[in-house]
């Protein structure tokens, strides 16, 4: 809003300042504080600026990479008394001998690596610029800071392609309302139509043990 000592907005006024508030303000609109109230003898007319589209999209956010598939291992010390539900799904293991080969009896050979550290990330998604939409809002002016008592009777309406200019009632401008009335969002084209996968998949040292189904 910009206040004008003359009626009709003759001159160049001056910007009203509102305290700051949330962005995520809901339909209903918020009060906001003028900061410092306007009183009514250094104004006659206000100019209502009209509200604007989002200048850009927000981009679905990325999602995780694609799971990791492949042989999984976990090997339980012997003394941990975990007892296997059935005899063929578990194998007593040991270490290889200092050669890497596996003793007689121990004839099952697997290896591993250690725990894979995923660095995986996927690039983000991005839009263009918002094409067509439209909004439009209510303004309401009050003359005490807890927007009880309107100057405008009524409200008054602008959307984005009107700049507003209204006399007003020799009231100071303590605080304002704006309620939005009409949205349309308009639509964005993707610039990056498909998220890409992008670091390693990190490996440890290989661990090879020697098994055996034979529990005794």
């Amino acid at each position: 809003m910009t206040a004008h000592r003359s009626l009709r907005c003759g001159d160049y006024g001056t910007q009203i300042v509102f305290d700051d508030h949330d962005a995520d303000e809901d339909r209903a609109g918020v009060c906001r504080k003028a900061a410092p109230p306007v009183p009514s003898e250094v104004f006659a007319s206000v100019t209502f600026d009209p509200p604007t589209l989002a200048a850009e999209c927000a981009a679905s956010p990325s999602f995780d990479p694609p799971p990791i598939f492949g042989n999984f291992a976990k090997a339980c010390p012997m003394e941990s008394r975990i007892h296997p539900p059935t005899q063929s799904e578990w194998q007593a293991c040991i270490s290889p001998e200092d050669d890497g080969l596996c003793p007689p009896g121990f004839d099952i050979r697997l290896e591993f690596k250690e725990r894979i550290a995923d660095a995986r990330t996927c690039t983000p998604c991005s839009c263009e610029a918002p094409v067509g939409g439209s909004c439009e809002a209510e303004l309401l002016v009050y003359a005490e800071t807890s927007c009880i008592t309107k100057i405008i009777g009524g409200g008054f309406g602008v959307d984005q392609n009107d700049i507003r200019c209204t006399d007003i009632d020799p009231l100071p401008i303590a605080a304002m309302r704006a309620v939005l009335t009409h949205e349309d969002p308009g639509t964005c084209a993707p610039t990056s139509h498909v998220s890409q996968v992008i670091g390693d998949l990190v490996s440890g040292e290989p661990r090879v043990f020697c098994c055996s189904k034979n529990f005794n």
